[in-house]
Parts: C-alpha cells; sequence; structure tokens
C-alpha cells in the first residue's frame, strides 16, 4: 500500500520541510492543494520547487482543476509536462470535477473564475481527458499516471473508462467496499488501482492522539464528529498498521492522508511508523 500526504498551506518554508521530512522518512507520495484561495499558493509553482529538491517521492496536485475560466488546458498541460521534466517518472496527475458548489464556490467566485453546476463541469473533465494525451505528446512527454476523483455514476463510469487510478473520499473500510464493487460492475474491462482520501489523527504515542482528538473537538465546537472520526484514521503506528491493513483487505491500493497538522513532524513519523508496520505495504498492485 502506498501512503501520501494531502498538504494545503500557503507558508512555502513549512511546505518544503514537510515534503523532505515525508520523503526522508520513507512515505510515497507529496499532494499539495489547488485554488486561487488564500490558504494555498499555486499550486503547480509549488509542485515545480519541490521536484527540484526531492528525490524519489511522487508528486502531484491534491486535485487540479480545468476550469477554463481559471487556466487554459494548454497551459495545465505545460504546467504539468514541465514538472515531468524536472522529476521525471514521478508525476501523479490527480483530477476531477471538483468540490460541491456550496463548498467551492466561496473559494473560486470571489476571485473572478466561474465555477458552473456539477454536468457541466463533468463535460469539461471528459473533454479536457480527450485532449491532454495529445497536448503531452506533443511536449514530448508520455503521459504521466491520471487519477480521477470520482463518486457520482456518471464521474466513476469515467474513472472506469479513463483513470490509471480511481479515487473516493472519507469511507469506511465497508463503505469503500460498497464504492469499488459500484465502480467494478461498470464492467469495462480495465485494470484500474484505487485511492482513498481520509483524515489522519496520528501520533507516535497515545497522549499525542488524546491531544489531537481533543484539538479537533474544541475547533468544531458542537458539530457531530462521529461521523468524520469513524472514518479517519486515528492512534498510534500500531493502531493506525491494523486500520490500513483493514483497508487494503477490502482493495484499497492507496491512502492519501490529510493529517490534522500535516507540518508535525510527530505526526508525519508515526504516519511513515505504521506504513512501515502494516502487512499491506508488500501487497500494492503496480
Amino acid at each position: 500500500m502506498r501512503i501520501a500526504l494531502e498538504v494545503w498551506s500557503a507558508r512555502f518554508d513549512e511546505v518544503r520541510a514537510t515534503c523532505l521530512r515525508a520523503e526522508a522518512l520513507g512515505l510515497d507520495g507529496f499532494y499539495y492543494g489547488e485554488s486561487p484561495h488564500a490558504l494555498n499558493l499555486d499550486c503547480w509553482t509549488t509542485l515545480g520547487a519541490l521536484a527540484s529538491i526531492t528525490e524519489r517521492i511522487r508528486l502531484g496536485p491534491v486535485i487540479t482543476n480545468v476550469l477554463p475560466t481559471y487556466r487554459c488546458l494548454a497551459l495545465l498541460a505545460k504546467q504539468s509536462a514541465t514538472l515531468t521534466a524536472i522529476a521525471p517518472d514521478r508525476l501523479d496527475f490527480r483530477t476531477g470535477a471538483g468540490a460541491a458548489i456550496a463548498f467551492a464556490r466561496p473559494w473560486w467566485e470571489p476571485f473572478g473564475i466561474e465555477y458552473p453546476p456539477y454536468d457541466h463541469r463533468l463535460d469539461e473533465l471528459h473533454a479536457a481527458l480527450g485532449l491532454l494525451p495529445d497536448l503531452w505528446a506533443r511536449s514530448g512527454v508520455s503521459a504521466p499516471p491520471i487519477t480521477i476523483a470520482a463518486t457520482g455514476r456518471r464521474a466513476m463510469r469515467l474513472a472506469a473508462e479513463q483513470a490509471d487510478i480511481w479515487e473516493t473520499s472519507f469511507a469506511t473500510p465497508a463503505e469503500f467496499g460498497e464504492r469499488w464493487a459500484a465502480l467494478r460492475a461498470v464492467g469495462v474491462g480495465r485494470d484500474v488501482r484505487t485511492s482513498l482520501e481520509i483524515d489522519g489523527f496520528v501520533s507516535m504515542t497515545r497522549d499525542g492522539v488524546r491531544r489531537l482528538t481533543d484539538q479537533v473537538r474544541a475547533e468544531r465546537g458542537s458539530e457531530d464528529l462521529e461521523a468524520v472520526l469513524g472514518r479517519a484514521l486515528i492512534g498510534t503506528p500500531v493502531e493506525v498498521a491494523r486500520q490500513l491493513d483493514a483497508l487494503a483487505n477490502v482493495g484499497v491500493d492507496q491512502v492519501v492522508v490529510a493529517l490534522h497538522d500535516p507540518h508535525e513532524p510527530d505526526a508525519i513519523e508515526a504516519l511513515a511508523s505504521a506504513r512501515s508496520a502494516a502487512r499491506s505495504q508488500h501487497r500494492c498492485r503496480t
């Protein structure tokens, strides 16, 4: 099983240090957020900088958007081809139709970027996936592995038809198994690897785990957190390793972990230790 970090931050010094720490500790991937919001820097510029100072770890966006009012497709192809030139065979091109309108529009539309309805975004994604291979070829690079995040029926069919990796988010092992079965039921006869995006509250010590869960409860007040915590990696390395094995047993090839504080060295060390302890590390499909 591959383990990757999901990171959002506008402080490049923190992002750089976290990426280098993740690579040094043996994590497999580092994915950086994309939006025009002040929460993050420009995604592809940041990934290019990280590509130049790392040697092994895979890099990519959390989700790169194909909104034409944000960036033309030719530029996106050039940006991703450039990253491939800087870090050969280390790019994961991760995309999807994007988050729900209620969540995403406050991030995009204050910057003058139209965020259209889901069906329109999915059509744009379908068109982009048809054009990108030719644009990459014109830049002289082979197509990188494509991850498509998908939960709806149409998006899952698109993932089944065109993705190298299908990703879903925030699921228990049982829920992931049901979604994975739904994707296979599309029946297009392709071998698609799987990825799960998940929250992480991990620490080298039980006191550290309690501190993290107490902190998130204090931050979110009266919000019902049982559903969130019930779909997260929680615990010390040994406990998290068992959770990773449970996910591997239902078909998860990669886990993308959004740590409560992705820059906390203790949390990254605990996640790397869990990866080493998990039996599933030997069962990743290639």
